[in-house]
């Protein structure tokens, strides 16, 4: 997509003192900007966090703020963070797949994308919900996310 991914200490600024401002200032995970000297989108996270899995969150969490256009406005408002959030969960782990293969459970879910429990328990009582909420119906657009899955599966073997 053409989107540049840089861990934190690889960011530089005028100063050491522009830096460290930059940085406390964004989240603690990690953020993405518009970049206007190399006209790409950017994203950073820190790589110095733990725990270690929370990578595998954050920069699809950025992604989702560079493809809604959220890294052109001037303030990220809760709702940009929840539309970034479902886009992470979607693109990571879509619902259909984890129904579809019964990853169905926190310990599967773990074990299969090497996330922490946290992370996990989240994925699984979102799934619930939508179950509960929705049964198992799903749409033609995540239809062909599990096609595209069994494909890519099918090649790696």
């Amino acid at each position: 997509m053409g989107h540049l991914v840089f861990p934190y200490d690889s960011f530089l600024a005028e100063t050491e003192e522009d830096r460290v401002y930059l940085l406390e200032k964004q989240d603690k995970d990690g953020f993405s900007w518009y970049n206007p000297k190399s006209e790409k989108c950017e994203i950073y996270y820190n790589n110095n966090i733990k725990p270690w899995l929370r990578h595998k969150f954050t920069i699809p969490h950025e992604l989702g703020h560079i493809e809604f256009g959220h890294v052109f406005e001037k303030k990220i408002t809760n709702r940009m963070q929840e539309v970034a959030d479902e886009f992470a969960r979607q693109l990571y782990m879509p619902q259909i797949i984890l129904f579809k293969k019964k990853i169905l459970t926190v310990h599967e879910v773990m074990s299969t994308f090497d996330v922490t429990e946290r992370y996990a328990v989240i994925i699984i009582d979102r799934l619930e919900n939508r179950l509960k909420h929705h049964g198992t119906e799903f749409s033609e657009n995540e239809y062909r996310i599990l096609t595209a899955f069994d494909y890519n599966q099918s090649r790696n073997k």
